[in-house]
């Protein structure tokens, strides 16, 4: 970059913060009719209520705008960044027949103001102050116990309107809206520069030809901005808070395209270490702050077998055969519990944000092994965007652990195949992969698929390949890797139970084939009956169980008569990736049958080349063998029931075959980068879908006592819990290292009483979280010591 367009960028950069803080200091008013027009500002609220949509119009109704919300046990308004000083006013009632506690909270945080929602309408009004680091919005948040009203609804307060006022000036500018004005004015410096080199003289004159140009950009930017995300737009209330980061992408995307090409031919390293690296580490980034919401056990769904792994808490219980459970999940909690004030949940969810970070790595070397650097970070943006593979880095269990060993383990020895390979260098690798695909299957029992499957591509480059003795010894190399790697299981199997391969899934076939999934019914089958008799009981059955799963897989037809099929394997990637990903698997496996050759010769050129494209993949043994470990898997997962979290290492491979057709089908150069970034808005959409899943099967009401407690109780104090024994708030959540071991379990079934709140005191335990269900606290005066309250349970001070 020439020294007159760096100084250009600066000045333009420049321009485009002073316009922005310049235009903030207009007064700006946002009237939010709540039930109205008022989607690009509420969120977590239950649907709206009108005067007019019934004859008989609700009683509280009476004396709003004609429109209201109710807000559930956690509620928010969303307001766009228009300076500083603000205020927002709300107005809101209670539920009838009742008097409930109000919390607002500004942006989650702070000292929030309190009121007593009644039956009648009232006004509250909030400063606004701080949030000056959010990215495009602030937000208001509203906690009130939940009423339950005659219609079955949950509902906290009715909120009628909210008005948000900034002004007079001078009007303090939020940064992020001057930043993201100083982004607008370089990218518009950058895409207006010229692509060729020029002369000193030509150089220096041509901002004078293009000022104008990217003054207008800047203004126009402006007034965008002004008008329609900072003002509330004139002839419909829909603020585009997010409009800024839509044009500087939209201005991004074009610079891409337009140099990418050339960058990349300078700097390699930009698209092969960097942009995989960047986009890893803002999953990763991403994934952990979407964490900080995943505060309890989600249900009804994958999380419910956490309680049997975080209830191996010592070595002992974790070296323990136990024939549903190996050991390797226990361990690495028990290894990582450290790190998160002994708290297993914690632990957990930490373990599945990295683990998802491994997958993608691990991918990502897959793909590179079979595919151009192009298409291979295609691959991986498909995976990162998949709302499969974000839900599991939420959930706290073994999915995102064993999916990330498994894909390491085919990742490290399809790499290790490869020719230009140092004879050092493939054994190292055939060593991890064998470690990593013995962690697979410590982690879960379909992790010894890895074994066969991994020893059989081995041979076969062995017998093909004229280096048979260097091929022969890598096979050995990864069998004694991988034995080594599982030994531990291996010998805790034989000394507690005289079985190797000690296990009782089993159990979850009969569950699967006769007992209708119906959990009711596990306790009508021993834990220890064994495959082969429930074939021999009825093979017919089994084997249709068996059958259908597959196509249940695979995408069943016009055999299901069910209102709704199954296709499995579409649910692993996203829409359009998915069909990317099954296409091109085909045309793997025409690559390796040959079969399609004589028939489709002309489109077979075109789609697999005539030549050795670093786009095509490299060696038939690799795709031949990615091939084969999906149809093992699926063949050999599908006896029992089937679930979608059971293949999970296989978003891996089928992103790379998607990543594989992609590169083929576009080519390279601009084309592939423009057609890589329109699939990326596509399927942008995927990860906030999986995320919000996760978090939105967390109970409510145990929500609202987390937050409870992390807001009142500081983090380095103890508090004693009354709440059920079936309920993971004081064992698997985010704030079970500060619940006490209490109370005993004969005062669990008799009743609490002082002596015990005396044991608890004497623990350590200087709060008391009580669920209402339980009676009332045997304390001297609980209303005195109640700090704080939710619709079930109330916190109250030892």
């Amino acid at each position: 970059m020439s020294l007159c367009v760096a100084r250009s960028v600066l000045l333009a950069a420049l321009a485009g913060a002073v316009l922005i803080a310049g235009l903030s200091q207009f007064p700006a008013r946002h009237l939010v009719d709540v039930g109205g027009f008022d989607a690009a500002y509420v969120q977590g609220f239950h649907e709206a209520q009108r005067v007019n949509d019934t004859p008989d119009a609700p009683a509280y109704l009476e004396g709003s705008s004609g429109a209201a919300r109710w807000s559930r046990a956690s509620s928010a308004l969303r307001f766009p960044q228009a300076g500083l000083p603000a205020t927002v006013t709300i107005r809101f009632r209670g539920p009838p027949g009742r008097d409930v506690p109000l919390e607002l909270w500004l942006n989650g945080g702070g000292e929030p103001v309190q009121r007593l929602a009644d039956a009648s309408w009232q006004e509250v009004t909030l400063p606004v102050s701080g949030g000056l680091l959010k990215a495009t919005d602030f937000f208001v948040e509203l906690r009130a116990p939940v009423t339950r009203l005659p219609d079955g609804r949950e509902v906290g307060v009715l909120v009628d309107t909210a008005h948000y006022e900034v002004g007079p000036p001078p009007i303090t500018p939020y940064p992020a809206q001057m930043f993201y004005g100083a982004i607008v004015g370089a990218l518009l410096v950058l895409l207006v520069r010229p692509c060729s080199a020029t002369t000193q003289p030509t150089a220096g004159r041509w901002w004078h030809h293009r000022f104008r140009l990217i003054a207008v950009g800047i203004i126009g930017y402006g007034l965008l901005w002004l008008f329609f995300t900072r003002l509330q737009p004139p002839f419909y209330p829909f603020a585009l808070r997010e409009l800024p980061l839509v044009i500087i992408g939209a201005l991004g995307a074009v610079l891409v395209i337009r140099d990418g090409a050339t960058l990349v031919e300078r700097w390699p390293w930009l698209l092969k270490v960097a942009a995989p690296a960047l986009m890893i580490a803002i999953w990763a980034g991403a994934t952990l702050l979407a964490a900080q919401q995943h505060v309890t056990l989600s249900r009804p769904g994958v999380e419910n077998d956490f309680r049997s792994f975080a209830t191996r808490e010592t070595l002992e219980q974790v070296f323990r055969a136990d024939g549903f459970y190996n050991l390797g999940y226990p361990l690495l909690l028990w290894l990582v519990r450290p790190l998160t004030l002994d708290n297993a949940f914690l632990a957990g969810r930490l373990i599945s944000a990295v683990s998802g970070a491994i997958l993608l790595m691990s991918a990502y070397w897959l793909a590179r092994s079979m595919l151009a650097p192009g298409a291979a970070l295609v691959a991986l943006m498909m995976l990162a965007l998949s709302g499969t593979v974000a839900q599991y880095g939420l959930y706290v269990g073994t999915d995102m652990p064993f999916a990330a060993c498994f894909v390491l383990c085919v990742a490290a020895l399809i790499a290790g195949l490869q020719e230009s390979r140092s004879p050092r260098q493939a054994t190292l690798l055939l060593v991890l992969a064998g470690i990593a695909g013995g962690l697979a299957f410590l982690m879960r029992h379909p992790g010894l698929i890895l074994l066969p499957w991994g020893l059989l591509l081995l041979t076969i480059v062995a017998l093909t390949n004229p280096q048979q003795i260097r091929r022969v010894r890598g096979l050995l190399v990864f069998l004694v890797a991988f034995l080594v790697t599982i030994s531990p299981q291996i010998i805790i199997n034989t000394i507690q139970t005289g079985q190797p391969l000690y296990n009782q899934q089993a159990k979850n076939v009969w569950l699967a084939v006769y007992g209708n999934i119906d959990w009711g019914r596990w306790d009508e089958a021993p834990n220890e009956i064994g495959l082969a008799e429930l074939i021999l009981r009825d093979p017919p059955r089994f084997f249709g169980n068996w059958a259908n799963n597959i196509v249940g897989y695979l995408g069943s037809g016009a055999e299901d008569t069910s209102e709704f099929g199954r296709a499995i394997q579409l649910r692993l990637l996203g829409f359009p990736a998915n069909w990317l990903a099954l296409s091109g698997l085909l045309v793997w496996l025409a690559l390796v049958a040959g079969t399609l050759w004589q028939l489709f010769a002309p489109v077979w050129n075109r789609i697999t080349g005539g030549s050795a494209s670093p786009d095509a993949p490299q060696g038939g043994e690799k795709v031949g063998g990615l091939l084969t470990l999906i149809a093992l898997y699926v063949v050999t997962v599908s006896t029992g029931f089937l679930l979608p979290r059971f293949f999970l290492p296989l978003t891996a491979l089928y992103a790379v075959a998607a990543g594989w057709l992609f590169g083929r089908v576009v080519g390279s150069g601009r084309l592939l980068v423009g057609a890589a970034l329109f699939l990326s808005m596509v399927l942008w959409g995927g990860y906030g879908a999986g995320v919000r899943y996760v978090l939105d099967l967390q109970p409510a009401d145990e929500i609202a006592a987390i937050q409870m407690v992390q807001a009142h109780v500081p983090t380095d104090a103890l508090l004693a819990g009354n709440v059920p024994a079936r309920l993971p708030l004081t064992k698997y959540s985010a704030i079970a290292h500060q619940v006490i071991e209490w109370p005993s379990t004969e005062a669990s079934q008799t009743g609490i009483t002082a002596a015990e709140l005396d044991a608890a005191r004497a623990a350590g335990a200087t709060y008391l979280l009580w669920d209402v269900a339980q009676g009332r606290p045997p304390l001297d005066n609980p209303e005195a010591a109640l700090m704080a309250q939710t619709e079930r349970y109330r916190l109250y001070r030892l």
